[in-house]
């Protein structure tokens, strides 16, 4: 006996099955852990030991004995005399199947040098669908080839100044985090001020909540207590924001971690999702350079809106402050000094295979 289907129920259960065959398809070339684990994982940086800024883990950390002995901004890691070596394989951590991206925001304006505004490593897991943020403070004391004890912010900016080009900071900027943190950088993704805002707007806007009012410097208002909706410029004035904060950077590298936050609840949007093609079109348009590509985008973008932004792990380049003559401009400077010392125990949590406690 042959059953005939009505045409007007037909056509619906068709584009239904097409439907779960194209949301198949998706699946099998985008879903995270596949799309990583049938690419080839690019390795741009491993760290170098330049004057002592790679150790391992059995040597002195960087400022602990510093700030122990009162010498702000001096560095004795116990490497003196020795010769440069290749860092042993320890060194360089990463859960086998993860990968760490580097986001690089840049303060360019016209035709200066840029330095690195914005250092934030990503350790990405896709098999286990997890996502840890290193933030490395902009001051933060590095040993760079040719230049001395400088800033790490530094890097990207002189390798620009020496004509070099724009690329030539990134790879500069790429390889002084890598020597730092004492791991391979897989990727990258570097924006400046004008992209990160328009950036925002494209997605939308974002939705922050604040404990506390936060105070525009440069922009003489006041983000009040709360919930708020913000566009582009106002998110930027906030991951900006430093000078009125009672912890300084400290503070401010929090409050870039909330607008990550953010960003992640908005591109759970559902109009957001079925976006997401048109969406990565747009990024690419805001974003001065990366070495993801249009599928390695829609793969973690699949990937973040299964995530809850509130569980992403964040922490600060564990470090303590200090004071000490800078060779680019001869004068005492600022400095966020860098301990080593329990970096390398914190590094084993968040770049390697241990779980997250």
């Amino acid at each position: 006996m042959k059953f005939k289907i009505p045409k007007k129920v037909a056509i619906p259960v068709i584009l239904l099955l097409l439907a779960a065959f194209g949301l198949l398809t998706a699946y099998l070339k985008y879903e995270p852990s596949r799309h990583f684990r049938g690419t080839e994982i690019p390795v741009l940086a491993t760290p170098e030991r330049t004057g002592g800024d790679v150790l391992s883990d059995t040597e002195e950390g960087i400022g602990d004995e510093a700030s122990s002995s009162g010498q702000t901004g001096v560095i004795d890691n116990g490497t003196a005399g020795k010769s440069g070596a290749a860092p042993s394989s320890e060194e360089i951590r990463g859960a086998r199947g993860s990968f760490n991206l580097l986001l690089l925001a840049t303060d360019a304006r016209a035709e200066e040098a840029s330095r690195t505004d914005v250092l934030l490593l990503a350790h990405v897991n896709p098999e286990d669908n997890t996502v840890n943020l290193v933030s490395i403070p902009r001051d933060t004391q590095v040993n760079l080839p040719g230049i001395g004890l400088t800033k790490i912010n530094h890097a990207h900016a002189m390798a620009e100044a020496r004509g070099k080009g724009s690329h030539a900071g990134t790879l500069a900027a790429i390889q002084a985090v890598s020597n730092l943190c004492r791991c391979t950088i897989n990727y990258y993704v570097k924006t400046n001020f004008s992209g990160f805002e328009h950036f925002v707007d494209t997605i939308g806007g974002i939705d922050v909540k604040l404990e506390a009012p936060v105070k525009l410097t440069y922009n003489y208002r006041t983000l009040p207590a709360g919930e708020q909706h913000w566009n582009g410029e106002t998110a930027l004035d906030f991951v900006r924001e430093r000078k009125s904060l009672e912890d300084g950077d400290n503070a401010r590298q929090r409050n870039q971690a909330l607008v990550v936050q953010a960003i992640a609840r908005r591109l759970l949007v559902p109009d957001n999702l079925t976006l997401l093609p048109e969406l990565i079109r747009q990024v690419k348009e805001d974003i001065l350079d990366t070495n993801l590509t249009d599928a390695d985008m829609l793969s973690l973008a699949w990937m973040v809106r299964s995530i809850d932004p509130e569980e992403m792990y964040f922490v600060q380049f564990p470090g303590s402050n200090g004071k000490a003559k800078d060779p680019l401009v001869g004068a005492e400077l600022y400095y966020w000094i860098p301990s080593m010392t329990a970096w390398s125990e914190m590094s084993r949590q968040l770049l390697g295979d241990e779980p997250n406690e």
